[in-house]
This record gives C-alpha cells, sequence and structure tokens, in this order.
C-alpha cells in the first residue's frame, strides 16, 4: 500500500469514528464527546494535509474539502447538534469510499437507503393531523 492509499484509508477510519461519536454526543457526557470529536478533527486534519502532498496524479479537490468542512465543524455544538453534524460527515465520509471492483454502487445505495428513510418520515409527517391542518 503506498502513502495515498494508507491516507485515505485512515481518512476513511477516522471519518467514521466522528460520524459514531456525533451520533453519540446528544446523548453522552459533553467533555468526553468533546475531547474525542476533536482528536478525530485534528487526526483529519494531519491526514489531509498528508494527502495534498502525497497525491502526485491524483484529484486534490477532496482534501480541501475536507479541510473546509473540518474547519466549519470545529467549535460546534456537539450536543445539541451532534447528529446533523454526523450526517453532514458522513456525506463527507463518502467522498473517499472508492468506487471500484466490490464498491461499485456503495455511494448510491447508501443515498437511497437514507432517501428512502427521508420519504418515510415526510409521508408520516403528512398523515399527521397537526401538520395537516399547518400546511392548510
Amino acid at each position: 500500500m503506498d502513502i495515498a492509499q494508507y491516507t485515505e484509508n485512515e481518512i476513511r477510519k477516522n471519518l467514521a469514528l466522528l460520524e459514531i461519536h456525533l451520533k453519540q454526543a446528544p446523548f453522552s457526557d459533553a467533555s468526553f464527546c468533546g475531547e474525542c470529536i476533536n482528536k478525530h478533527i485534528l487526526l483529519l486534519e494531519g491526514f489531509a494535509e498528508e494527502g495534498l502532498t502525497a497525491c502526485t496524479d491524483c484529484d486534490t479537490k477532496k482534501y480541501k474539502i475536507l479541510f473546509f468542512n473540518l474547519n466549519d465543524l470545529k467549535d460546534q455544538d456537539y450536543q445539541k447538534d451532534g447528529v446533523k453534524l454526523a450526517q453532514q460527515i458522513r456525506r463527507l465520509r463518502k467522498i473517499f469510499v472508492p468506487c471500484d471492483g466490490d464498491n461499485v454502487g456503495m455511494k448510491d445505495r447508501d443515498d437511497v437507503k437514507e432517501k428512502i428513510k427521508e420519504l418515510k418520515e415526510e409521508l408520516k409527517l403528512s398523515k399527521d393531523a397537526k401538520t395537516k391542518e399547518r400546511l392548510e
């Protein structure tokens, strides 16, 4: 495995862990979650820097997107907005998921599952009497 593959692999791992910590943050100890989340952000910043320098024949755009999103994520209220932030990290993680070989279509399948979940929730809300009253 070369340095670029290693770096992307580590980015995927840390994004997955960051996503989990953000999902758990609203239900966990604030200081502990904050420390873990900040640790993963710091690691991801380092791997993004490494990716920019190790990437000789690849598109560096995804590393820049990662930097931008990590800067937005810093110092947020993880307990209040953890689930919403986890969804943003999930979308970001998909940029780093390879879509070749056995992983063909993984992004699409996950996106479809997420969209189905959203549509089911919208359908549920549309059947709610209070929601109907508000919309009329």
